[in-house]
């Protein structure tokens, strides 16, 4: 049980790797806790962003003296989030871990990294300084018509910005909108989602309105049509970008995305064989590959930017798939108002790493590309398929003038022991 202190530390760890103009800061540790703790005149909070606070962390611990330090992470920053702990429990420190990879690995973190004194799985509650929890782990519970919004730190160095583009989003209840599907709010108990109400979205993007850019973090915009009615993006941001499944891309919808303000689509792409479009509508290749460039067309027609999202590696894809889908998306540039991201396949520690086998494991290094790094190759592939990946890869890249979205890759990166335990 530690003994109660007013100081308190907020600790944002950063990733090695970042692409150009898709790296996007997400809220700092806790927001939700802020909120509270900045209300009870007796906490004092000091705040470090790992790469942007000018002092080591050691030297701001020291300044500092909080007792307790708070770290947020998910994958790309956990590596670094176990060395700020392992500096901060050098200082004497009592250490607590909250975020979305945090709370999907609690139990494997708590068994094998002792750095991190406490583990938040899910919403931090509001108390726990008052009334400190026992166990190790935390079990956070899901809020209702919680009194926070965005809004309230904006005006501290609380809301982390990367180059203008703001996120709106935090561990507690997903992001800024009130929406009805997010898969950002059902990792918390079996699906209970919360809801934000127009006006509190209404003002949290008035506070937002002096960024330049607004990413909506949600799988899809359109589950959110009373937002979407209530709110003109269009006077606020000159870009706005939001999410949504590509067959649910219709003459209705991109209208309706339009007249409130969307500027940029992201949209899941998956693949373009068989064996992956696993559900009825994407089952047969043709049907699916008609949706996709029907897509682009009403994007392009409507004067929105597509930014369709295409998988290029995984599990069972045929040796010459990236050379096959050339002819698909030679056109698919800027210059024709789409901007080409691709993703390689990486199972998500915590969840079932698709029966991915030993022996084809590439990497689990977790600070590189984070959802971007593949972990295994495709069965049957030998390190010079691996190889010839890569450079039919980059040869994507080039075609699609997409280096400022996707950068080169030219390795898959090395096998680390230490983070075995998430892909076991």
């Amino acid at each position: 049980m530690p003994v109660f202190s007013d100081r308190l530390c907020l600790v944002q760890p950063s990733s090695e790797y970042q692409i150009t103009s898709h790296q996007y800061a997400l809220a700092l540790t806790f927001p939700y806790l802020i909120r509270f703790l900045e209300l009870d005149q007796k906490f004092r909070l000091s705040l470090y962003v790992e790469g942007r606070t000018e002092l080591s962390f050691s030297r701001h611990l020291q300044a500092e003296q909080p007792h307790f330090v708070l770290i947020t992470s998910n994958t790309a920053t956990f590596p670094h989030a176990v060395k700020l702990a392992q500096i901060a429990k050098s200082e004497g420190c009592y250490v607590i871990l909250g975020g979305i990879f945090a709370s999907m690995n609690a139990e494997r973190i708590a068994t094998n990294y002792p750095c991190f004194d406490k583990i938040i799985k899910g919403a931090p509650p509001a108390g726990m300084f008052d009334q400190f929890p026992l166990d190790r782990i935390v079990e956070g519970r899901r809020q209702y018509d919680i009194d926070f919004e965005v809004g309230d730190i904006l005006d501290l160095p609380l809301f982390d910005c990367y180059r203008n583009d703001p996120v709106c989003y935090e561990i507690t209840f997903g992001c800024v909108y009130n929406c009805s599907f997010c898969s950002l709010r059902r990792i918390w108990n079996a699906g209970v989602c919360s809801h934000r109400s127009v006006e509190v979205v209404r003002s949290d993007l008035k506070r937002l309105a002096n960024r330049q850019v607004l990413k909506i973090i949600d799988d899809d915009i359109l589950q959110s049509p009373h937002i979407l009615a209530a709110c003109d993006f269009r006077s606020s941001f000159k870009k706005v970008i939001a999410e949504t499944r590509i067959d649910r891309v219709n003459e209705q919808s991109i209208s309706v995305l339009k007249e409130f303000g969307v500027t940029h689509l992201i949209m899941g792409v998956e693949s373009f064989e068989n064996e992956h479009l696993v559900s009825s509508l994407k089952s047969r290749s043709g049907i699916w590959t008609k949706t996709v460039f029907r897509a682009m067309d009403l994007c392009a027609r409507y004067h929105i930017t597509a930014r369709p999202v295409l998988q290029v590696l995984y599990p069972g894809m045929s040796k010459n798939y990236l050379q096959n889908i050339l002819p698909y998306i030679r056109d698919w540039t800027p210059t024709n108002n789409i901007e080409v991201f691709f993703s390689f396949f990486t199972p998500h520690p915590g969840l079932d790493p698709g029966k991915g086998i030993a022996s084809n494991l590439l990497t689990n290094d977790l600070s590189d590309f984070d959802h971007l790094h593949p972990v295994y190759m495709p069965d049957g592939y030998d390190i010079d398929d691996v190889k010839k990946i890569l450079s039919d890869y980059n040869q994507l890249v080039d075609v699609t003038e997409s280096v400022e979205f996707n950068p080169y890759v030219s390795s898959f990166g090395k096998y680390k022991k230490e983070f075995d335990l998430f892909f076991n």
